[in-house]
């Protein structure tokens, strides 16, 4: 008979990780650090296992609590869970309810397995439900690197190969960065946003901890230019012989120089070295994203859909009150990726910009309230 039980901060500390690279669908999102770094941000990990009567770990999940008043929580779960979906049934759902000690509970993760239907019809008989309003893609590229290097850079592009080739003929110096600075790597993140009219991608205080919770299992490569500037970075976080892009940004003076090309097959090359097989550049959107597509697609990397977004309630209500917060936020933050749009862009897309404000706005039910 499989029973969920909670470990304790100290015992998932010497214990969790390895007992996660154990599991072949691991995600470097439920190591014990990635919990930490949502301790820094307010949130309260919760770690669980489902042991059988062995007391064998088949299956395992970590969630980042928020508390609300009249005790109401939301529970948000990266990468997981791992392990034996069939364990994750109400036995789990009523786990969570007692050990974090919330009756009124919304539960919502993200599993970074390959989607099966035989797991999609096991989860929607469990209780579990596709969340309306998504706050991730299920959809993303791997590169195998257990191929050899001259494989590996044969299926890349021709025009990716040739970009590569001309990074590498320039003025450019890429390191791995042992001592990353924040205010560095957000400097390359705000150009980038700048120049594609992106909302924020990632704060200061979100870049911080990472670097501060992370970094023992974060592998990050910088591209400077000739003045030493760095213009283009890539990190990824590593468990077991996986790895999944945590960090990714190009200055404008990068994407002149081809420094992205110079960056990834940089940290390619590494994770080769020590031993990671599977490599996911952490999302696609071919719609809203086209030309990080088409860059990601171009390494040879293959297209993967995952397991993706469920959710949970202990009431209906809980369901629709979790997606309708979750689909006004990402309507507010369209909206601020518009107006940065103005800001950056030429004249002729500016009334292109506007026309899509408008029809948002009416969207969202007639204005923009701001707090």
């Amino acid at each position: 008979m499989i029973r969920w039980k909670s470990l304790t901060d100290q015992e998932a500390h010497t214990s969790w990780d390895e007992h996660l690279a154990r599991f072949s669908d691991c995600s470097p999102f439920q190591t014990y650090a990635w919990g930490e770094y949502r301790r820094s941000l307010g949130w309260e990990p919760w770690r669980w296992v489902a042991v059988n009567d062995e007391e064998q770990i088949v299956a395992m999940m970590q969630g980042a609590l928020h508390r609300h008043p009249f005790s109401v929580g939301l529970l948000w779960c990266e990468g997981g869970p791992v392990g034996d979906l069939s364990a994750c049934d109400q036995l789990l759902q009523t786990a969570m309810q007692e050990t974090t000690g919330i009756k009124r509970l919304y539960c919502r993760f993200r599993c970074d397995r390959g989607r099966d239907i035989e797991d999609v019809l096991r989860l929607s008989a469990q209780g579990w439900s596709l969340p309306w309003s998504p706050l991730t893609t299920c959809y993303s590229m791997v590169l195998d690197l257990s191929q050899d290097e001259d494989r590996l850079l044969s299926a890349c592009e021709r025009n990716w190969r040739r970009n590569l080739k001309r990074s590498q003929e320039g003025n450019l110096t890429v390191r791995q960065w042992l001592d990353p600075s924040a205010d560095e790597v957000l400097a390359v993140y705000t150009s980038m946003q700048n120049l594609k009219g992106l909302e924020e991608q990632l704060s200061r205080e979100e870049i911080v901890n990472i670097l501060r919770n992370v970094k023992q299992q974060m592998v990050l490569y910088r591209c400077d230019n000739e003045r030493g500037d760095v213009v283009s970075l890539l990190g990824c976080l590593v468990i077991g012989d996986r790895a999944c892009a945590v960090f990714s940004a190009t200055s404008e003076e990068g994407r002149k120089l081809n420094a992205s090309y110079a960056v990834f097959w940089a940290l390619f090359q590494h994770c080769r070295r020590i031993g990671v097989q599977s490599f996911d550049l952490a999302g696609i959107d071919p719609v809203r994203n086209p030309g990080v597509y088409r860059f990601k697609r171009a390494t040879g990397a293959q297209p993967i859909e995952y397991l993706g977004e469920w959710d949970w309630g202990s009431s209906s209500a809980l369901r629709w009150v979790g997606n309708s917060a979750i689909e006004q936020r990402d309507t507010i933050k369209k909206l601020q990726g518009m107006l940065r749009l103005r800001r950056h862009k030429p004249a002729r897309e500016i009334e292109a910009a506007n026309r899509s404000i408008t029809a948002a706005t009416f969207a969202a039910g007639g204005g923009i309230t701001h707090s």
